[in-house]
């Protein structure tokens, strides 16, 4: 079966895929203010400040996951999967739009809001229909309503905040929907917005959601020719040809035979990637910093929180205030406070004092980074909860703190822990609400279709014991750190922990 015919307008120069063709839906889509504001966030938040290259951005990933989208849907179409015939023009929206709701800095802030919403929101009062949506003054909030009915099915976490679920508000609530409209009715915007978030049922989904999807492929390939690191390499093409429907399982996408070492290279890829790119120590100091930071500024009212975007989302002259939420948001606010433009009333009931915000602006602005005292990395059975070195517990933490002489707040941990093939430091909606576990992460997932003799059966690739992936999928990599704010704190905290080390 051929692919499906579609008329494309012009062809944009991407640097990690070549050309790529967009249609003249999609060139009015690329066009709007909307999806241009892509270009003013950054891909990986503060990494650029680590490695410099690494200053791609929303809109350039954005194409690219369209891209391989679009090339994942027509080798599935070649092979006569009937239900996805008509589809390609919808999938390549979805891919296109997908993240057209993220924050500034992407994943960084994302998090903050997150737990900001989080923690006023009371789940249980959105799970069932003719319930109360919240626990706030929300009831009457047409956005916040549209949220909470848009994904109700896949809603046990709450998580209302999340950049998949912003992306349903702008594709509904801002000029992006007229464009759509002249195209798609309005069943199959929904369906665009399902795919995104992942609470669509059928394969089309798959392209955009799962463990091998094109968002996953796109950012590796771009993320390590943006850094100039070869460790997030692989052969896509190998896998997009070997993808296959299997029908006994609900059309999920499964792997053939001779695309198995490809995915095995994958998942290497993304390990190699996360841990010597994303993880290294000066890069989370920088997130743990910008956390606080727009965490500090957000309970000051100084940034915006989940309740405050939903307000301006009420009509589209309103929602033109969303253009200018972007990296220079950020930025030219946490400068203004710098400066002294922005001032607020001391309150001792903020979680971030003013004196540890003030410091923390003053170092990002500066790219200062903090001081690492301590690092544990450990690659170790994925089932093994008890791995926390004594830096990171809390009790100890305010005790080493106050022996050393340093305010409390200047004792920060990390702590990553992650299986080995399913490494990464962000989950997306779909993923964090859905029945999955830590017991049951995505390379679990990932079934290789093995041809017999008599019949195609699939087999989970950890359990295939001719892969690597059957070993490495039993370890995980955990990394705990302790920062502070300089080298002079650095050493006082040394002291301290050799001391208590002394005593246990």
């Amino acid at each position: 079966m051929a692919p499906d015919d579609i008329a494309f307008r012009r062809d944009i120069y991407d640097n990690v895929h070549g050309f790529i063709k967009v249609t003249e839906l999609e060139n009015k889509i690329i066009d709007s203010p909307y999806f241009q504001r892509l270009r003013n966030i950054r891909q990986l938040g503060l990494l650029d400040y680590v490695f410099p290259g690494a200053l791609h951005n929303r809109f350039n990933h954005s194409l690219g996951v369209m891209h391989i989208a679009d090339k994942i849907v027509t080798s599935l179409q070649e092979k006569d999967y009937d239900i996805l015939k008509g589809k390609r023009e919808l999938i390549r929206m979805a891919a296109l739009l997908h993240d057209i709701g993220h924050y500034p800095l992407s994943h960084l802030v994302e998090s903050v809001v997150q737990k900001g919403a989080k923690s006023k929101i009371k789940t249980t009062d959105i799970l069932l229909e003719g319930e109360k949506c919240n626990d706030l003054n929300l009831d009457d909030n047409e956005i916040h309503i549209f949220n909470c009915d848009l994904h109700k099915s896949r809603n046990p976490s709450g998580d209302f905040a999340n950049h998949e679920r912003m992306t349903s508000i702008v594709i509904s609530k801002t000029p992006i929907y007229d464009i759509l409209i002249d195209e798609f009715d309005e069943d199959q915007i929904r369906d665009i917005e399902k795919i995104i978030a992942g609470g669509y049922s059928g394969p089309e989904g798959l392209i955009i959601h799962s463990e091998l999807d094109a968002d996953r492929f796109d950012y590796l390939l771009r993320d390590s020719k943006q850094t100039g690191v070869t460790y997030g390499l692989f052969d896509m093409n190998q896998i997009i040809r070997n993808l296959e429907l299997y029908e006994p399982e609900d059309n999920r996408l499964v792997v053939g035979e001779k695309g198995r070492k490809a995915v095995e290279h994958y998942l290497m890829s993304r390990y190699f990637l996360y841990s010597t790119v994303i993880y290294q120590k000066a890069t989370i100091g920088f997130e743990l910093m910008a956390k606080k930071v727009y965490q500090g500024l957000m309970e000051r009212k100084k940034l915006c929180s989940y309740f405050d975007l939903i307000e301006i989302f009420k009509d589209y002259d309103s929602a033109e205030q969303y253009l200018n939420y972007d990296d220079s948001y950020f930025f030219n606010v946490i400068k203004r406070v710098h400066s002294g433009k922005i001032k607020w009333d001391s309150d001792s009931n903020y979680e971030i004092s003013d004196d540890l915000l003030l410091d923390l602006i003053g170092k990002i602005l500066m790219r200062t980074p903090l001081k690492l005292v301590r690092e544990e990395q450990k690659i170790m059975d994925r089932n093994n909860g008890d791995n926390k070195p004594f830096f990171l517990e809390k009790a100890v933490g305010d005790k080493l703190a106050s022996s050393a002489g340093i305010e409390d707040y200047w004792y920060i941990t990390s702590e990553i822990d992650v299986s080995l093939t399913n490494i990464g430091p962000y989950r997306s909606w779909s993923e964090v609400t859905d029945n999955s576990s830590d017991e049951d992460p995505d390379y679990k997932s990932i079934k290789i279709l093995k041809n017999t003799s008599s019949e195609h059966e699939t087999k989970l690739l950890v359990e295939d014991e001719s892969s690597i992936i059957h070993i490495l999928g039993k370890n995980k990599l955990n990394v705990n750190r302790l920062y502070t704010k300089d080298a002079s704190y650095k050493e006082k905290l040394s002291v301290a922990l050799l001391d208590y080390e002394k005593k246990r």
